[in-house]
């Protein structure tokens, strides 16, 4: 739980209202005592996804995603603990106390700042390299379109950046990719003599760099940073901080290049990300729904862009959902959106857009392709073909309208309709497992936990999960006001954390009177089996060893007791 002292996680939580958190984010309707929506953690049309008010809480009954205010901020914004519980504590009037971080925090922290440093001293540059600015000005991108993306110069030096660094932030330096080494161990800038343009997360922080050549002859054209501890190309998308700060579109356009994007903001089209270099991912299209009900890819109508749009498709499959829309625009060929805007001017290209192939269409021009639709043979070969496809679209009517379209293409109609329907998952049941049912009483009540008998010996039976009960109690005494909430953040770093996540819901339908019941019915049958658990182990003894007179008084009391 990084530094921050346990006792402050637990006065946030109690100040905090998880509705509040969570239903800006997510359209909740109230659904009897708690409320309930669409799960944003994965690809559904029936709402699983329920936040408790009482316990301070939200469980998908899908993808088993749950947590308090802190893991929905850290899933669904994509934040790291520290700056979650930074966000919360300014939502709630409270300061995080200083010695807050761990050391990977104020390792990242260091590599922003060094980040931060590196995208100034890259803007500074570029003023005086009359060549880049230049370049520039030929691509049609004025200074403040450059200023808006931070854009900047690396100097032609083997150290041209690091010597602006001291020697204590070299190391930094390193870890955030701006260097690197050579065989003989020799530290270097790694980019070099090029347009640099700085990456952001989606809060703004600049994560990365990438570097386009100037001279015609340097190779490679792009240079992108490496995998870091700040960066991780397939989850990030370029300019989409900006895209959400300066439009108000509808829809967001996925293109291919960094000059795709800041040429089409330099012509108003502000609405524009870009991946890094790496087919679009799950991850890509999960971050972009989050904030857009309609996608636009955009591909060059070359092969090499049908391929790229043959995987977003692909991609795109498990995600799409009744209430978003995915569309491809194929450009004319030998044009990409920087070219073409700059040729045509922002409303042919909105033209372009207005006649994007819907995801439908395209669907069926990969599944026909190089198929004989005119045979019987072709129609079965087609029919067969878009099972795998149309199985993983999810539950809803875009599935069934796809499967409709497809018996039709076949002429097989509803012959064989099963074949699109997904195998139904089995609905795990939770045990008979009593320690299962006791933690769960206590996560979900931890004033329980004062009832807890002191000579029930957990230990004696075979259970696992005993040391859970144990160090919920160690936590209920240190804390007796202690809510659900703030108790399974005590579990956060430990291998317990999604299992006890999973049985905060197990009593739901209980009130507070029923569960203090089954606690007491829980207790005696405990009892019963470590009180059975030891008559079986003194029993045992004697008839191999005998028992000594203790023992014998102890076997008597457990029989007379267990006659009662």
């Amino acid at each position: 739980m990084a530094f921050i002292p346990k006792e402050f996680i637990e006065n946030l939580l109690d100040k905090v209202d998880i509705y509040e958190v969570v239903s800006p984010r997510v359209h909740l309707k109230k659904a009897g005592k708690d409320y309930s929506g669409l799960c944003p953690f994965h690809a559904e049309n029936t709402p699983s996804f329920t936040v408790s008010q009482q316990k301070q809480f939200y469980h998908c009954f899908g993808c088993g995603k749950n947590g308090t205010a802190i893991s929905f901020l850290m899933d669904y914004e994509g934040l790291d603990f520290v700056d979650a519980v930074k966000d919360l504590a300014q939502k709630a009037g409270m300061e995080v106390p200083q010695q807050a971080g761990s050391y990977t925090q104020k390792t990242n922290s260091n590599l922003f700042e060094v980040t931060e440093k590196a995208t100034r001293i890259f803007r500074h540059q570029l003023k005086a390299a009359s060549h880049v600015i230049e370049y520039l000005k030929n691509r049609g991108i004025s200074g403040q379109t450059a200023q808006i993306f931070q854009l900047g110069y690396a100097l032609d030096e083997w150290d041209g950046l690091s010597k602006r660094f001291e020697l204590n932030e070299q190391d930094l330096l390193k870890k955030t990719g701006l260097t690197t080494d050579n065989e003989r161990n020799q530290t270097y800038d790694k980019f070099r003599n090029r347009l640099m343009f700085p990456i952001h997360d989606r809060r703004g922080r600049v994560i990365a760099f990438g570097g386009r050549a100037i001279e015609a002859d340097q190779k490679p054209k792009y240079l992108n940073s490496p995998e870091t501890e700040l960066f991780h190309k397939s989850n990030e998308l370029y300019g989409l901080h900006l895209a959400k700060k300066h439009s108000n579109e509808p829809y967001i356009l996925v293109v291919e290049g960094y000059m795709d994007v800041i040429a089409l903001h330099e012509k108003g089209i502000k609405n524009a990300v870009a991946t890094l270099g790496t087919a679009t991912s799950a991850q890509h299209i999960q971050t972009l729904f989050k904030s857009w009900d309609r996608i636009v890819f955009c591909f060059d109508g070359d092969s090499a862009g049908v391929q790229a749009a043959e995987k977003a498709l692909k991609t795109a499959l498990p995600l799409y959902l009744d209430r978003k829309i995915i569309d491809f625009l194929f450009l004319p060929e030998k044009e990409d959106p920087d070219s073409y805007v700059t040729k045509f001017g922002a409303e042919a290209f909105h033209e372009q857009i207005n006649d994007a192939v819907a995801y439908s269409d395209l669907l069926i021009q990969i599944l026909s392709k190089n198929i004989n639709l005119n045979s019987l043979d072709g129609k079965a070969q087609l029919f067969d073909k878009a099972q795998p496809y149309i199985n993983q679209l999810p539950k809803g009517n875009f599935k069934q309208i796809m499967g409709k379209k497809i018996a039709e293409i076949s002429g097989i109609e509803q012959s064989r309709p099963q074949v699109f329907n997904q195998p139904k998952q089995q609905q795990t049941q939770h045990g008979e497992n009593p320690l299962r049912k006791l933690i769960s009483l206590l996560m979900n009540s931890p004033n329980l936990c004062a009832k807890m008998p002191q000579a029930l010996n957990l230990h004696k039976l075979s259970f696992k999960g005993v040391e859970i009960v144990d160090k919920i109690v160690e936590i209920f005494n240190a804390n007796p006001h202690i809510s659900s909430a703030a108790m399974l953040e005590h579990f956060r770093d430990s291998e317990y954390s999604k299992y006890l996540g999973q049985l905060m819901r197990m009593y739901d339908h209980l009130d507070d009177q029923q569960k203090h019941l089954e606690f007491n019915d829980l207790v005696k049958y405990l009892q019963k089996m470590t009180s059975q658990q030891e008559i079986n182990r003194l029993r045992e003894k004697q008839l191999h060893t005998g028992l000594s007179n203790e023992e014998k008084q102890t076997l008597v009391q457990l029989l007379h007791q267990r006659h009662q």
